[in-house]
């Protein structure tokens, strides 16, 4: 047998081969250049973004490091009318000259007033802590929409009817709109400018425009309705051409009766559109093609029935070709548009991601549990719609009706559906064939469904892979996340915690895309650090930030659902339980302004909800007991055994305490003295008043007055919120970890003190605990929905639960990348990033990154098999680094270090170094004294600590 080398000798060879090697010293600087260049330019989080309207853009770039480059201590943008003039210097829009600081995310415009529908070219350079400036950035350029309202003139609202009926009428067919025009004259560029209420496929000379699905995107229509920019140019021809649009209902016109009361919107009706489509000539003359009554309209088209919920009916006898064409021959049976009102809401650019088709899933496997009906089961589950390709005689239907799961006879089931919408058929899809025996493929276009299986009824021939393919359909965000670690299980649940996220992000944050498709507050701030690893998700936040704002009364009432008909206000018709606060849900304010402030230095951000979160904070007080307690709201909801005995109460105000704490630290930020001071001042009492209610000091626990058993949740929110007395802290955590260990290392919370559970029992030196529960295979865990088959998250715990398809379990993502890898933000927008990885016993490797607004930041450690450790971090540009090395039971003097880490201290059981840009790599051993390497140094050697 082969004896182990020694470790100074396996670290000697480690080190010569390079997998440790530190980074490399930086060459000395050109003159006059900074081993920094600027890349990755954005404005508004976006680059090149095709029709923004925000006066002010804010404009973001990161730095490409080139070895140790220096940070940025200066910058200067220019912003110019053409590229060759940016390129030759001509600043003629913006030349903000140099600017002493090191900011690079969020930088204002300000410039000259920038004017609607241009394209502005712009590039910023840097300057390094060694003087030296960068060169320029390779140019970009973003391009402004409609400004103002004015720039849509002569562009009217339309539809088929003016008077939109009643919501219980038989609501007419999808509705389509053409118009024919002269480019009059040679293209150059092409903007179209489209809203079509609420969604809209348009067409250009039969062409479909843009890749985007279900557009423009949900709003409170009342308040906001949003459009979107196209670039057309490669649609319109010289002479002649033809636009046409098709309207879907959406959730702009609901018609069937639901819970929520959608059927009775203040902004119902049926659809509407207004478009701009503006041509420019060579010589810069424009051609405007405006929505007006002289365009046409027709009802027999192929679409004949859509509704979010239940699903579409095509017909495709009914199509009419040709009808986005010049010179269409059945236009003399189309009838004329009328003007029509069009909402109440101001018309805004669509800020966030579109919803796109992202995958296409081919069938697993195909049944026949009844003859003639097949089911196709796509393997996972998805939100989207299946793609069907047929052959057959015209006049065959087909129907596919989706589902999440399937009955003990092989069909899909649609549980519960009648509690929450009362339609003649739930999540169903019916196509009628009309080409006659030649090859048919049809996707739906207004609505998406929750589904794994798709069970078809009709098909005129035996089915195949290529029959039923699965599309799916969430808002495109670029993924930036990277989780793996040497648990299958953990990487499983991290495979399936994204899935649900995706699933569930279809313009506003939804709690199911088969049940609800609402937007539901808690669901979106439980899981939106989360999502903020994973994904790039800051337009999105923003835009869901902006529609709480619009749900928002001037009493600081917030509804649970955003966008909301209405539903869950105060005395209006619903579920009673979430009229009023109902604080673990409003947090959304509080929670996503905050994070955003966090992870990008946004301070922006707070100033816009500073406002909303007083006035918020305001009405929940007017609330609270003589006790000073806020008997409001949802308690711990979805917990394993139905509804927490504790009731409200506790939550709630704990999370009244959260609020003002925040509130005071946002005041503090913004320069608001006296106010961070009073809403310090009014947390303080909130705590001295969660404690006296609560606090069971003998015990050392936190319980509900007549409430006898043990509450986890009860406990986790004291801790994770900064209330428990420093004396109590021990207990209080130890009776936590004697619960779960009591339950056979299970939890026992739903989804409010989940979110919490697994960071509070990491923070306070039980790694090992949360491992376990995290990693639990038996009910109730999210292995048991791995051991049950599934491929997303559950709404409840349970096996039978109502939703396969469900996020707000998705908070242990957080957990994952914040404490198994350590990754956070130690100054706001990882000016300072911090890495500080815990160890489970358990667990062997465990790595994870994310993109910042400065760059990549990542972690990586990896047990050595002899106790000791290896620990990669990588610190993005223009940041700093708190690296925190695991000592395992050491001292400081084993662990060897890349050179220039600056040795800080021992803390709680780990070594602390400062750090500059770039990749450190850290090793802990029982004896480094034999490794020599000139990359690697002791900590022991800098700080001279003996043995």
């Amino acid at each position: 047998m082969l004896k182990r080398p020694p470790l100074s000798l396996t670290l000697a060879l480690v080190l010569t081969l390079g997998l440790f090697m530190a980074p490399m010293q930086a060459a000395p600087a050109a003159a006059g250049t900074s081993a920094a260049s600027p890349i990755d330019l954005r404005v508004e989080d976006t680059p090149s973004p095709l029709g923004i309207d925000v006066a002010q853009p804010r404009l973001s770039w990161r730095l490409k490091a080139h070895k140790r480059a220096p940070d940025q201590t200066a910058y200067q943008v220019q912003v110019a009318g053409s590229r060759s003039a940016l390129v030759d210097g001509d600043a003629d829009v913006w030349d903000s000259g140099r600017v002493e600081k090191s900011a690079s995310a969020h930088i204002p415009y300000t410039g000259r007033n920038l004017e609607s529908a241009t394209r502005y070219h712009w590039r910023v350079r840097v300057w390094g802590t060694n003087g030296a400036a960068s060169k320029w950035s390779s140019p970009s350029w973003w391009e402004t929409a409609l400004l103002d309202d004015t720039a849509w003139t002569g562009a009217e609202w339309i539809s088929r009817d003016p008077d939109p009926g009643s919501p219980g009428a038989d609501h007419p067919p999808a509705p389509r709109f053409r118009r024919e025009f002269d480019s009059n004259g040679r293209v150059s560029k092409a903007r179209l400018y489209l809203s079509g209420l609420g969604y809209s496929v348009a067409q250009i000379n039969g062409r479909r425009v843009g890749t985007a699905v279900l557009d423009p995107g949900q709003t409170d229509y009342s308040d906001t309705a949003l459009y979107v920019t196209h670039d057309v140019t490669e649609l319109v021809d010289k002479g002649k051409n033809a636009i046409g649009v098709e309207l879907g209902r959406g959730f702009y016109g609901i018609s069937t009766g639901n819970s929520w009361n959608w059927d009775s919107a203040p902004w119902w009706s049926d659809p509407e559109l207004r478009a701009l489509l503006v041509i420019t000539h060579p010589d810069g003359s424009t051609t405007r093609v405006t929505s007006d009554e002289e365009w046409e309209t027709s009802a027999e088209g192929p679409t004949r029935y859509d509704e979010v919920f239940a699903g579409e009916t095509y017909d495709a006898r009914r199509e009419q070709p040709g009808w986005s064409r010049p010179d269409y021959d059945g236009a003399d049976a189309w009838d004329a548009a009328e003007l029509s009102e069009g909402p109440d809401g101001s018309l805004r650019a669509r800020p966030h991601e579109p919803v796109r088709v992202t995958e296409t899933l081919t069938p697993v496997e195909i049944t026949e549990p009844e003859p003639g009906v097949h089911v196709f089961d796509l393997g996972a589950q998805i939100a989207g719609w299946a793609r069907l390709k047929v052959r057959g005689e015209a006049g065959t239907e087909v129907t596919m009706r989706y589902g999440e799961r399937l009955g003990d006879d092989g069909l899909v089931r649609v549980p519960q559906y009648d509690n929450f919408h009362d339609v003649p058929r739930a999540q169903t899809d019916t196509y009628v064939l009309g080409r006659g025996k030649r090859p048919e493929v049809w996707e739906p276009s207004y609505t998406y469904k929750g589904f794994r299986f798709v069970e078809v009824r009709g098909l005129p021939s035996e089915p195949t892979k290529a029959t039923v393919q699965g599309r799916r359909t969430h808002n495109d965000f670029a993924s930036i996340g990277h989780f793996d670690s040497s648990s299958e299980l953990l990487n499983t649940i991290r495979d399936n915690t994204r899935r649900a996220l995706l699933n569930n992000h279809q313009h506003v944050p939804t709690d199911t895309p088969v049940y609800e498709k609402a937007g539901w507050t808690g669901d979106a701030q439980l899981t939106a650090s989360t999502m903020s690893y994973e994904f790039d998700t800051s337009r999105f936040h923003r835009k869901f930030l902006n529609d709480l704002l619009d749900a928002q009364k001037p009493s600081g009432e917030l509804p649970t659902i955003v966008p909301t008909p209405g539903w869950s206000y105060e005395g209006s018709p619903g579920w009673p339980a979430v009229q009023g606060p109902t604080p673990a849900w409003d947090m959304a304010l509080f929670v996503l302004s905050r994070n955003l402030y966090e992870t990008e230095g946004d301070v922006g951000v707070l100033e816009r909800h500073y406002d909303g979160m007083q006035r918020y904070f305001s009405w929940l007080e007017s609330r609270r007991d003589a006790d000073d307690l806020y008997p409001v709201g949802l308690g711990d909801w979805v917990a394993p055994g139905g509804n927490p005995p504790e009731g409200p109460v506790l939550s709630s105000t704990a999370h009244a305490y959260r609020m003002a704490s925040l509130l005071a630290d946002t005041a503090k930020i913004l320069g608001d003295g006296e106010q961070a001071s009073a809403y310090r001042k009014r947390a303080d009492k909130i705590r001295d008043a969660f404690n006296t209610a609560f606090l069971d000091k003998e015990a050392g626990l936190y319980r509900t007055p007549g409430v006898g058993e043990y509450r986890q949740t009860s406990n986790i929110l004291p801790l994770a919120f900064g209330l428990v007395p420093k004396k109590q802290v021990d207990s209080v955590v130890g009776n936590l970890v004697a619960d779960i260990r009591e339950r056979g290392d299970r939890l026992d919370t739903g989804v409010v003190g989940t979110r919490y559970l697994l960071p509070v029992l990491t923070q306070h030196g039980e790694i090992d605990v949360a491992y376990a529960v995290a990693t639990q295979t038996k009910e109730p865990s999210w292995g048991y929905w791995i051991e049950l088959g599934r491929t997303s998250l559950q709404e409840h715990w349970n096996a039978d639960t109502r939703s396969l398809n469900h996020h707000f379990f998705g908070s242990i993502g957080h957990w994952m990348f914040a404490d198994l890898a350590g990754i956070t933000a130690s100054r706001p927008g990882y000016a300072t990033a911090r890495i500080k990885p815990h160890i489970p016993s358990g667990l062997n490797h465990a790595e994870a990154g994310t993109q910042t607004v400065r760059g990549k930041v990542a972690s990586s450690w990896r047990r050595d098999g002899e106790g000791g450790l290896r620990l990669k971090a990588v610190v993005p540009p223009n940041a700093e680094g708190e690296i925190h090395v695991p000592l395992l039971g050491r001292r400081a003097e084993h662990v060897a270090a890349s050179p220039k880490a600056d040795f800080l201290e021992v803390r709680e059981g780990y070594a602390v170094y400062r750090v500059g840009s770039g990749t450190w790599r850290f090793v802990v051993a029982d004896d480094v004294s034999d490794v020599r390497f000139s990359v690697l140094t002791s900590a022991a050697a800098r700080s001279g600590l003996g043995r």
